[in-house]
């Protein structure tokens, strides 16, 4: 891993991310650089007026424009205080201001860097918004990169939890994160846990055997918990995840039936939007 690109915002997920971002480039010695960005199409919107609602279309253009005027003074901020906060750490990394088709740019601002860490409620618009954002969606969904997503709260110092149901995403997520370096630059015992759920235990274990013995062939030493259990997936994996204390997940696309569905189905949402730890994903 040579290069890693962080959203910044001043929301707490953001904030979280950029520290995701800054141990990831000291554990890699990779560059790292901020884009943050202000969505001009917000502030231009026009909004439909309801019959006899000028008063209210007025007032709804002045909280706007005060909210545009806010935004804009604290996206004018943010990149100085991203770099300061780095040189702090002992960091030096640009931060770059993007304001027109913020969604576009950022895809082509991804193509050259190796990974991608944002906060998940990182979207770049006047108001917050709960939960995953619409613009983390589109990064990992188009963005050709791998992406860490993270929450509002800090990352354990626990090994990194690999939910693994021997599916093509979880294949290439698991394979991606190795390549990446994210277990460590020497690998070593307790590095990963691997997860398996299954209705079949014998399944689970042969499952969960694969993916050991694909970290073994890179010299990373994993503990293997193949599981039967029923339930919600997501309960599951955010219940072993504090036990253990992990620092990071490493997914494919999960869902409740048999543990497999496309990209945001159920279980994959539940994480996003709930999970106490970042959430590495390839599509």
């Amino acid at each position: 891993m040579r290069s890693i690109l962080v959203t910044v915002d001043d929301t707490p997920s953001s904030i979280a991310a950029k520290a995701v971002a800054v141990a990831l480039a000291q554990g890699a010695g990779a560059s790292l650089r901020g884009m943050t960005g202000i969505e001009i199409s917000d502030l231009e919107q026009v909004e439909p007026v309801p019959l006899g609602g000028v008063q209210y279309a007025y007032d709804r253009l002045q909280h706007r424009e005060q909210l545009a005027k806010e935004r804009r003074v604290r996206v004018a901020r943010l990149p100085e205080a991203f770099q300061r906060s780095l040189a702090e750490q002992g960091l030096e990394a640009p931060c770059s201001v993007i304001e027109t088709d913020v969604r576009g740019n950022l895809l082509r601002e991804i193509e050259t860097c190796d990974l991608v860490v944002t906060g998940r409620d990182t979207e770049f618009h006047l108001e917050p918004r709960d939960g995953v954002a619409p613009l983390v969606e589109h990064l990992i969904a188009r963005g050709g990169r791998p992406v860490v997503v993270s929450g509002p709260t800090a990352a354990g110092t626990g090994p990194i939890l690999v939910a693994y149901d021997g599916s093509a995403p979880a294949a290439k997520a698991l394979q991606m994160a190795t390549l990446l370096g994210l277990f460590g630059s020497s690998g070593g015992d307790g590095a990963a846990h691997v997860l398996s759920i299954h209705r079949d235990r014998s399944e689970a274990s042969a499952i969960a055997l694969r993916a050991g013995t694909f970290l073994k062939s890179h010299g990373i030493e994993a503990k293997l918990e193949p599981c039967v259990a029923s339930g919600d997936p997501a309960d599951f994996l955010m219940r072993r995840a504090a036990e253990i204390g992990a620092r990071m997940l490493v997914m494919g696309a999960f869902g409740h039936r048999g543990f497999r569905e496309i990209l945001f189905g159920s279980c994959t949402r539940r994480l996003f939007n709930g999970a106490p730890l970042p959430l590495f994903i390839y599509h």
